[in-house]
């Protein structure tokens, strides 16, 4: 027998485990997924086999996650989800009527075998340090254009100042005594 005092056994993993859940929470929990079960079986449509379609629903379907009054749903099919999309102010009614302790404000889906969550995995402070390095590298690129442009700003100013070559100005200066002598 392996005696360490690093190791624990697993009725100890357990009961550390399950220890952080309440059972308020579990009996919530369990009501929700009664009154999904209940909600989509009573989905029924006017074709032929649409009082089926309730219990496919409920069968091709299941809930993942709740956060934020969102309920994050499953489907094996793009169809389901579609289907699903069609009766969701139904089955949010349901759910409210059905678990009213529990917030839901609308449902999002995702499909079978993707990993979409409704919450990140990032921390906050690591949103924000990403966002104040965008910030600044904006503000450097703001800055860099700036002083860019007045840099050639400052040398046109500096080309106004410098005199005109000598056979310029008095090409100009034809030109300007030839359109006044027109112009009367």
């Amino acid at each position: 027998m392996i005696k360490d005092s690093n190791l624990i056994s697993a009725q100890e993993m357990i009961m550390t485990a399950f220890t952080n859940i309440e059972r308020a929470e579990i009996e919530n929990n369990n009501k929700l997924l009664k009154t999904w079960h209940t909600t989509l079986e009573s989905i029924q449509s006017k074709a032929v086999n649409g009082k089926n379609l309730g219990a496919n629903l409920y069968a091709h379907s299941r809930i993942i996650d709740l956060k934020n009054g969102i309920l994050l749903v499953e489907a094996d099919h793009p169809g389901w989800i579609q289907t699903l999309r069609l009766y969701q102010k139904y089955i949010i009614t349901g759910l409210k009527r059905g678990v009213p302790e529990v917030k839901i404000t609308s449902l999002a889906f995702r499909l079978k075998g993707t990993n979409a969550e409704l919450h990140s995995q990032i921390s906050e402070e690591q949103i924000r340090k990403d966002i104040n390095n965008r910030i600044q590298k904006e503000e450097n690129v703001i800055r860099e254009f700036d002083t860019n442009n007045r840099t050639e700003a400052g040398a046109e100013k500096k080309s106004e100042n410098k005199e005109m070559p000598e056979n310029l100005r008095k090409i100009l200066d034809r030109l300007k005594t030839d359109m006044m002598a027109e112009s009367k």
